[in-house]
């Protein structure tokens, strides 16, 4: 976890990392009632039982706060990844896919207020929170892309970056899918269609391919 504090500061001891904890599980807190732009220094101190000077011991300002929020969602984002690192046996495929989808989600909703804000914030320019964006989704990415690739005999596989493309659509669908999925929709379709259908999207992009057999004359 970075420092989100000005580099003359000290780092925080026990205590300190203590008293920063609180402040960001108490902006966390606030955010499932109101927008990040409504945060202020004060606000925060207040709701974290601490004095808002405080507050810029450990943060610059509420950008510096909102970063480090979106660091902390980040990696728990990461761990998500971790799901690739299990065999995917070939009757299970859809299963296990089904088992990322649904993980990638629960992770994503539990951090809705902060990775949306994030993604706003960085599609607006600003570099560091598209830093963390990127920290966060090439992990999966790269895990799935590997995945894909490994399905290919070597001599008939499309080339990486063909694939990885392909995986970047999959994540901004299941991020798209995770913004929304508890919202009611007129059409019938509930989260668990769209779950299932990244299941097999995912299980056929990952299903092992034959070999191509030479034809002979």
């Amino acid at each position: 976890m970075e420092d989100y504090s000005s580099k003359s500061r000290a780092q925080p001891g026990r205590k300190g990392a203590a008293t920063k904890a609180r402040l960001m599980q108490a902006a966390r807190t606030m955010l499932k009632t109101c927008s990040p732009l409504d945060l202020t220094a004060i606000s925060v101190s207040r709701a974290a039982g601490t004095a808002p000077p405080s507050f810029y011991v450990y943060f610059a300002d509420v950008r510096a706060l909102m970063l480090a929020l979106a660091d902390d969602a980040a990696d728990s984002l990461i761990g998500v990844s971790k799901a690739f690192e299990q065999e995917w046996p070939p009757d299970a495929l859809e299963d296990c896919a089904a088992a990322f989808v649904q993980d990638f989600i629960a992770v994503w909703r539990a951090n809705a207020d902060v990775l949306a804000y994030r993604n706003l914030v960085a599609d607006r320019g600003d570099t560091e929170f598209d830093e963390s964006r990127v920290r966060s989704s090439l992990p999966i990415l790269s895990a799935l892309t590997d995945r894909m690739l490994a399905a290919w005999p070597a001599d008939t596989a499309p080339r990486r970056v063909e694939l990885f493309a392909e995986s970047v659509i999959l994540y901004a669908s299941m991020e798209r899918l995770a913004a929304t999925s508890g919202v009611d929709r007129p059409d019938q379709l509930r989260p668990d269609h769209y779950i299932a259908a990244f299941a097999r999207m995912i299980a056929n992009a990952t299903r092992p391919r034959p070999p191509i057999v030479a034809q002979t004359a």
